[in-house]
């Protein structure tokens, strides 16, 4: 379970994000909504430890028992993907084993290349994309790229997966597979996962629980079929615009 207290985060005295407190728990799946510049990014970094929150707190417990939060894995899907175009896609998929010896909190501190490349081979079949490990990004298509992004975020078997924007600039159709196969790679490796994403339409159904987060703060904390009678009108108009409620 992860615990985030009274988190604050300001940029050039601009609060971005503002007490923000929520509580994570293990193998949930929960989409993260609101406008652009709401804090749905700056959040992700922080649960990730990307970036520390200026105030508040967050805390990792297993089994009811508190751990350090530093020894809690993160896998983290960045917006469009952002793998490296000068490596090919087995070298993208094994570079967070191979690097975490740099300081990435909760990976394994020594692993062999060979080890390292044994599982991002595992992790491209998980996605079908074995057949393309000595590709380089520029030759896939744009859902195959999201794929290879998805299987580098999963390749350390993290205990908290942050997937920001998974399905952003993709068509209906790529969307879809994108979503669908998180949800198999989730029933596979049963991490905590949290979804930033615009496309509601695919994104709630697929969800146990939605945090709206509107001015940096949370305003709507609820599982998608109480949304109607739990949240504000706020919410409501920005959901509906993206989303029908049946």
């Amino acid at each position: 379970m992860i615990v985030a207290e009274n988190i604050s985060m300001s940029f050039n005295g601009r609060p971005a994000l503002n007490g923000v407190s929520l509580v994570l728990k293990p193998e949930e799946v929960i989409g993260l909504i609101g406008p652009s510049g709401g804090g749905k990014s700056i959040l992700l970094k922080i649960l990730g430890g990307v970036i520390a929150p200026q105030s508040g707190s967050l805390g990792y417990f297993v089994e009811n028992k508190p751990r350090s939060y530093h020894d809690m894995s993160v896998g983290f899907l960045f917006q469009e993907g952002a793998l490296f175009d000068s490596k090919s896609v087995i070298e993208n998929v094994a570079f967070p084993m191979l690097e975490a010896a740099s300081g990435n909190f909760g990976l394994v501190s020594e692993v062999s290349r060979e080890d390292a490349y044994s599982r991002a081979l595992l992790m491209l079949d998980e996605v079908g994309l074995r057949a393309a490990a000595e590709k380089h990004p520029g030759q896939l298509s744009g859902g195959m790229r999201r794929r290879v992004a998805l299987a580098r975020a999963l390749v350390a078997n993290p205990d908290l997966l942050l997937l920001d924007e998974p399905t952003g600039g993709l068509d209906p159709v790529a969307s879809s597979v994108i979503l669908e196969l998180i949800a198999e790679l989730h029933r596979l490796h049963k991490p905590t996962i949290v979804i930033v994403s615009h496309d509601l339409r695919r994104l709630i159904p697929r969800v146990e629980r939605v945090i709206g987060l509107f001015d940096g703060e949370v305003v709507c904390d609820t599982e998608p079929s109480s949304m109607l009678d739990v949240c504000s009108g706020r919410v409501l108009s920005f959901v509906s615009s993206r989303y029908e409620f049946v």
